[in-house]
């Protein structure tokens, strides 16, 4: 984090010091200077600010008290009575800046806006239903093989996570930033982007991720292109062709707008596009640039994740030929593929899931030659609204239609859930898929040790909540 002083801190949030100061020590401790920002009390240490968050399950102001003899400043959206009751204290340590705001959440994210001002350099944000943290490893991959790049890592892409890295944007030298940016609920971009400030954006595709707060497709789409609320004029945006929810905005945007995709009207496009055991190659096509471009990930969806990549190397004139090799060793964080020690292969896809991200699942499945069985193992998807029923059974008719003709798309399906039966349910009854459905893991665990051999491939995906992960390390 860039240093700031605790004076400053208190003049970004507004916010008014409670607590005791000896007066011959307030001028020192309003000068002593802040370099990193913790939420967790655990992580607290000298020249950190604790930012207290009231979380769904845990609220950080009861942790105050013990993290005051560590750091020297603190922001509270609580009073001092009312930290003390929650923590079970008769007084606060002295000599501590509390920060008194109406909002801790709102004032860390002025911090991170007013850090954010002193970055020079391109930023480019991404977003999207699907893919998200997939093309942001891509672009933050393609750019590095040319470039310093900050980035955003893990999940930290929420209204929490976007501050946290911003306010590190400055902690080493970098000459362009990717960052993700999530949202779940309407106004969440205008927020995000009060703090990111892209002038390079990029919207991967419009799904049902979100709908149980967002209502519709257009409204997710709406959203998401509020991306662009605070671009300059030689900002510009990068939209999915292939989408047609994105496809539909041509000509409507209010920035420089560019398509990547397969149409043959997209400014940047994959073209001759090979699958070879599930894994991609194409060649990159750009007004008379032509460069082969080879993926170590499976998917056809990782084709159009690495094309956007590749077009944002291009729009910022770098070695394509650089950045087309950096995807040779691409591993990202979401989809991991573990070979078992029993011959089968496991694709551990579990991170998330949406109606689009599970099809793109099946197609991985799909499209990979195997030696012995292709077995999908998935579980509810959640936040889909009031409708999240019939787009759990919109995955069965996907499944249903893919296995027409004699050609199925899997050799056998299980379900893991409540909603997921809807999925079942529809397979077992429109094609002739095998088809299995547990309420609970521990018997879908056992059901599936049972069954798998040697060379069969098995692709794990729900929601995080369901927790899938625990399948996939009782089948390693």
């Amino acid at each position: 984090m860039k240093d700031i002083k605790i004076k400053d801190l208190v003049e970004i949030t507004n916010g008014v010091l409670i607590g005791t100061v000896e007066d011959t020590y307030k001028d020192e401790l309003m000068e002593k200077v802040i370099d990193d920002i913790a939420i967790d009390s655990r992580q607290a240490k000298e020249g950190t600010l604790f930012v207290a968050i009231k979380g769904e399950n845990v609220d950080a102001h009861k942790f105050i008290p013990q993290v005051a003899d560590v750091v020297d400043a603190i922001l509270t959206e609580e009073s001092e009575e009312e930290i003390c009751a929650l923590s079970g204290v008769d007084n606060l340590t002295k000599n501590t800046a509390y920060i008194k705001v109406a909002s801790t959440l709102d004032a860390l994210q002025d911090i991170a806006a007013y850090i954010r001002k002193s970055y020079t350099k391109h930023v480019v944000g991404v977003t999207g239903s699907v893919g998200k943290t997939t093309t942001r490893e891509m672009i933050t991959t393609a750019l590095a093989s040319n470039l310093e790049v900050f980035h955003t890592e893990g999940n930290m892409n929420s209204q929490i996570g976007v501050p946290l890295t911003v306010a590190r944007i400055m902690d080493k030298p970098s000459e362009a930033a990717v960052l993700e940016m999530g949202i779940s609920e309407p106004g969440g971009m205008d927020r995000l982007t009060r703090m990111v400030e892209p002038d390079i954006a990029v919207v991967t595709m419009i799904g049902q991720a979100h709908i149980e707060f967002l209502k519709t497709r257009e409204g997710i789409r709406e959203e998401k292109l509020r991306i662009t609320g605070r671009m300059k004029e030689d900002g510009v945006l990068f939209l999915n062709a292939d989408d047609q929810m994105l496809y539909d905005m041509k000509g409507k945007t209010d920035v420089k707008t560019y398509y990547f995709g397969t149409r043959e009207d997209a400014d940047f496009r994959a073209e001759n596009i090979r699958f070879e055991n599930g894994f991609n190659t194409y060649t990159y096509v750009h007004g008379d640039k032509r460069i082969d471009v080879s993926l170590n990930v499976l998917g056809m969806h990782n084709v159009l994740n690495s094309l956007v990549a590749m077009a944002i190397s291009d729009h910022l004139g770098l070695d394509l030929e650089k950045a087309a090799k950096s995807f040779e060793s691409f591993v990202g964080q979401r989809q991991k593929i573990i070979q078992s020690e029993k011959g089968y292969t496991i694709i551990d896809d579990s991170y998330n899931a949406s109606p689009d991200s599970m099809k793109a699942a099946l197609n991985v499945l799909r499209d990979m030659s195997v030696q012995g069985r292709k077995i999908a193992v998935l579980g509810d998807m959640f936040e889909l609204g009031e409708k999240s029923r019939e787009y759990h059974k919109d995955v069965g008719i996907f499944i249903a239609e893919q296995s027409a003709g004699g050609a199925a798309l899997l050799d056998e399906l299980i379900t893991v859930g409540d909603e997921s039966t809807e999925i079942s349910d529809y397979v077992i009854n429109n094609s002739g898929v095998k088809t299995v459905h547990f309420a609970e893991k521990p018997e879908a665990i056992e059901y599936i040790r049972s069954i798998l051999k040697s060379g069969d491939v098995i692709t794990l995906k729900a929601s995080n909540g369901m927790k899938f992960k625990e399948i996939v390390e009782a089948l390693k």
